[in-house]
């Protein structure tokens, strides 16, 4: 099952590639940290979005989505929702533990890409305090697929 989702995802990811043309080099100016490769990168995990629309966790390392944990997402990363905004998500989480993560907020409507970190999920606490500190709307339980909103916990932390 594994592989042919995986056989099925490098088809996208090649008739994306295609479909896009060359890929572009960013300025420094831009994002000074974004390579070529990033480039190339986000394409593939923009492309990733598209068949994930109400969200997705993935590590860029391994291309797996993991199934346990909580996510949450650093605040250097907040209200990022376009594809040139994903080049600075990659960026940022190359370095900060290699997850991405992409969200609808059924709220507002508004889909996020995020750097996330990915606590344990007996670390709810920890989870929640580091949201709250990331001034995030949510943080997200990978196992359960629940999502649990922060804005009434800040009293507590």
């Amino acid at each position: 099952m594994i592989t042919r989702i995986r056989h099925n995802f490098l088809w996208l990811l090649l008739l994306a590639l295609v479909a896009c043309g060359p890929t572009r080099q960013i300025t420094t100016q831009q994002l000074p940290t974004t390579t070529v490769t990033d480039v190339t990168l986000a394409d593939s995990i923009w492309t990733f979005s598209q068949t994930h629309p109400d969200g997705f966790t993935l590590n860029i390392s391994t291309w797996e989505m993991p199934k346990e944990g909580i996510a949450v997402a650093y605040s250097a990363t907040q209200d990022l929702h376009d594809r040139d905004g994903l080049n600075y998500v990659i960026s940022h989480a190359q370095s900060h533990g290699g997850h991405v993560g992409g969200w609808l907020d059924t709220e507002s409507g508004r889909y996020y890409f995020d750097s996330v970190r990915i606590f344990p999920e007996d670390s709810l606490s920890q989870a929640t305090k580091f949201g709250i500190e990331n001034a995030q709307i949510a943080i997200y339980i990978l196992s359960s697929g629940k999502e649990i909103r922060l804005d009434d916990m800040q009293e507590n932390f």
